[in-house]
């Protein structure tokens, strides 16, 4: 349980420079036992960071810099507010951009297990334990078509693709399957038992 509230706003304020030495260091010294505080921080520091790459140095920079710190950088005051609203704005979207491969946000989403295929070349099944969607990964660059096998029924889940020194596969089907298969054509390669 923490004993201290998280920096909020102050993590803009630090990145700006505009805390007074006691606030800066109680800011730091929450900072170091706790994680989403620094993530903050070097959120706002990276947005600092952007914004004065985005401006022109000038002469009159360069002169000031025995200004107050977010002075030194050009802003007035008043700025200082928007400033911040745009930094936790900006650490929003950069923190909780999902990964693009539907793959990985279903296996962060839900619990998961695998099965190894028995054959060449090497592969793996990665799968909900509820069996809303089964992963499939094989080793080289070959396409083989999976089928999922309950019983007597079968079914074509798709045909794996490409991706660098795997083939792979991603099925939302929502099916409990026995076991699955990959095949070329009419020819079963390997087979996975799903438990």
């Amino acid at each position: 349980m923490e004993s201290e509230p998280h920096i909020g706003d102050s993590a803009a304020a630090y990145a700006a420079g505009a805390l007074d030495e006691n606030e800066r260091a109680a800011v730091a010294a929450h900072a170091q036992t706790c994680a989403a505080c620094l993530r903050a921080i070097g959120q706002a520091e990276e947005t600092w960071l952007a914004l004065e790459r985005a401006v022109e140095p000038n002469a009159s920079y360069v002169n000031a810099r025995r200004r107050l710190p977010f002075e030194r950088r050009g802003i007035a005051g008043w700025w200082l507010p928007a400033i911040a609203a745009a930094a936790f704005v900006a650490g929003l979207f950069f923190a909780h951009r999902a990964p693009e491969s539907p793959a990985t946000l279903a296996m962060i989403q839900s619990h998961f297990s695998h099965a190894q295929f028995d054959g060449t070349p090497p592969a793996k099944v990665i799968y909900a334990r509820d069996r809303s969607w089964y992963y499939v990964l094989v080793r080289g660059g070959g396409r083989y078509d999976v089928y999922g096998l309950r019983g007597t029924a079968s079914r074509a889940l798709g045909t794996t693709q490409p991706r660098g020194a795997t083939s792979e596969l991603f099925a939302p089907v929502h099916e409990p399957f026995d076991v699955l298969q990959l095949r070329e054509g009419i020819r079963i390669v390997e087979t996975a038992r799903i438990r």
